[in-house]
């Protein structure tokens, strides 16, 4: 592709953006891998709160995860004002098609804090083979770009997707290292029944069986662990004690304040779950409810002001 063309590319991504934000808690840990986490959650502080900053690297590139029936474009409005205020500047638009090949465009040569917008053009395949195509594409960015190291930010089924990788593939060869994940809105221990009538006809059933919640049905122990384990759980579970140590970690979710204890699609108990699985024992792990008539599961990634600020302040410490 040509400069221009490139440009023209880019400058119609940058156009396409619409807006979004949020907020945290954190928790600096020193527990042992394989100790359990004491967590409390929604206002109540994690073990070992800290108000640190967490600092920023210069040219660590962020991947922005869409979720299911997603596109480069859905993960766009949390960062266009980012870009716009020089925070960071947009490098790679990556497609991978359903036989996982990865293409690439842009460059990452130069470029502060560049952003890397991945579109699975199956967007119906499912969390565990999207976590799998994750893989590819960090393989590609090691061998092609030379990355090292990478920001994540994962929506929906991208956040599980990307929780997935990371216990399951980010130890192989050929993978780079995760700096800082942000799960946004993650259905880590199931979507709520309801949702799945949109999806009928549309995702296999095998996804559709991960709508498999209920509001207000589940809870967290006193360890942080809930009492109702759903199967897609207790594959990150399995694998509890093997996500990277050295990454830092922002959890957030909404609650529409309607009785349901959810966005809509997730309840919190089902994001909060993560707590249990890596709070102990990635180096810091924050996590923030967001409410507001913007805390749906769609409003946000799409316009939630909070979410755009506390995003930048994780990521860039802007």
């Amino acid at each position: 592709m040509s400069k221009r063309l490139l440009k023209l590319s880019l400058g119609i991504i940058l156009a396409a953006g619409i807006l979004l934000g949020f907020g945290f808690k954190m928790a600096t840990n020193s527990a042992k891998p394989n100790s359990q986490p004491s967590v409390t959650h929604k206002t109540q502080q994690t073990k070992h709160q800290s108000a640190n900053t967490v600092s920023a690297k210069v040219n660590v590139p962020t991947l922005m995860i869409h979720g299911v029936g997603g596109t480069f474009e859905s993960e766009m409005p949390m960062v266009k004002q980012a870009v716009q205020k020089g925070y960071a500047q947009w490098g790679l638009v990556v497609h991978v098609k359903a036989d996982g090949q990865v293409t690439t465009r842009g460059s990452l040569k130069n470029k502060p804090n560049p952003i890397i917008l991945v579109r699975f053009d199956n967007n119906v395949a499912g969390e565990l083979q999207d976590a799998k195509w994750i893989k590819n594409v960090l393989t590609t960015l090691k061998t092609k770009y030379d990355v090292t190291e990478y920001n994540i930010v994962g929506h929906s089924m991208g956040a599980y997707a990307a929780v997935y990788y990371e216990k399951y593939y980010s130890h192989e060869a050929n993978q780079p290292k995760l700096d800082k994940l942000v799960t946004l809105a993650g259905p880590f221990d199931g979507i709520i029944t309801e949702r799945k009538t949109r999806w009928i006809g549309r995702v296999s059933d095998r996804i559709l069986k991960l709508w498999d919640d209920t509001p207000n049905l589940n809870r967290l122990t006193a360890t942080g662990k809930p009492k109702i384990i759903h199967p897609e759980y207790q594959l990150l579970l399995n694998k509890r004690n093997e996500f990277p140590s050295s990454a830092h970690v922002l959890n957030m979710y909404g609650n529409l304040k309607n009785g349901t204890n959810s966005d809509g699609t997730v309840t919190n108990i089902s994001s909060e779950s993560l707590a249990y699985l890596i709070g102990s024992r990635v180096t810091s792990f924050r996590e923030k409810m967001i409410t507001g008539y913007d805390a749906s599961h769609y409003g946000l990634h799409n316009d939630n002001a909070e979410v755009r600020q506390e995003l930048y302040k994780f990521l860039w410490n802007k």
